[in-house]
């Protein structure tokens, strides 16, 4: 039974004027501009973040709902769009990689929705999502690893997808540059929070009850990344809402962004 519409309120109001309530409940809370990529790693560094066991079952709940939802034939608009940019690619049944793949809902969120699914693998740097994902889909091929430092061979998947993970990489530069070289056709850069006229912004927050370094990207220097890694953009799209303007001063959105390998008509 749903409760009254103030009571919902009210509750809203409690958990955003509490800190303990609003940063274990809300899936993003408490923004903080850091100052550059130093002091981004120390952040990194000095939080167990996306490595606890915590954060991974918060995480996880936090999607079924939305699994729940798209079975009932209501995917929420990322999920769709994630779809729509690999059925884009017109490669059927494509070899596809998630790098930064945590729980390892897309999997089943793109066998779901993508016409004729894909042979999927994930990849995560952290062994508690792994260990989730792994329980979740023990069907599926999923393993421990850097974005940074990827263990393929050169054009080693017809698709990288990299879904709401860059935004967390701190060496984001690397990671492009990698999945370029491991991409034997498509990179799909997926949910990427921009500015449209802004520098790259290091962010620390709590995500699902802990702290966690983001990245918000200058547009313009993710595309040039991407360039000179030998990607070239094909078709992009608005994906969901993602303002960071209240911590930063400056408006911010999402894209998913399809790019092909150099070479790939």
């Amino acid at each position: 039974m749903k409760l009254p519409r103030i009571v919902r309120l009210i509750g809203k109001h409690v958990v955003k004027a509490t800190p303990i309530l609003r940063r274990h409940i809300l899936p993003s809370a408490d923004y903080r501009v850091l100052g550059g990529v130093e002091d981004a790693r120390s952040a990194a560094g000095s939080s167990d973040g996306w490595f606890a066991a915590r954060t991974v079952s918060r995480q996880e709940r936090a999607y079924r709902n939305l699994i729940a939802d798209m079975h009932r034939g209501e995917p929420r608009l990322d999920l769709r769009i994630a779809a729509e940019a690999v059925a884009a690619t017109g490669i059927v049944s494509p070899g596809l990689i998630e790098i930064g793949c945590g729980s390892g809902y897309y999997s089943e969120v793109l066998a779901a929705l993508v016409p004729g699914g894909i042979g999927y693998t994930g990849l995560d740097y952290s062994e508690a999502m792994i260990a989730r994902a792994r329980a979740r889909y023990p069907s599926v091929e999923f393993q421990v690893g850097d974005a940074t430092r990827l263990a393929f061979p050169d054009n080693a998947f017809d698709i990288v997808f990299n879904g709401v993970s860059l935004m967390h990489i701190v060496d984001y530069q690397a990671a492009i540059r990698e999945a370029a070289r491991v991409a034997g056709r498509y990179c799909i850069l997926h949910t990427v929070p921009v500015f449209e006229a802004h520098d790259t912004t290091f962010l620390r927050k709590y995500a699902y009850g802990s702290p966690v370094v983001e990245v918000v990207f200058s547009k313009n220097e993710l595309i040039s990344l991407c360039e000179k890694a030998g990607l070239r953009l094909e078709r992009q799209w608005p994906c969901i809402p993602y303002d960071v303007a209240e911590v930063t001063g400056h408006r911010s959105f999402t894209e998913t962004y399809l790019f092909a390998k150099s070479g790939v008509s």
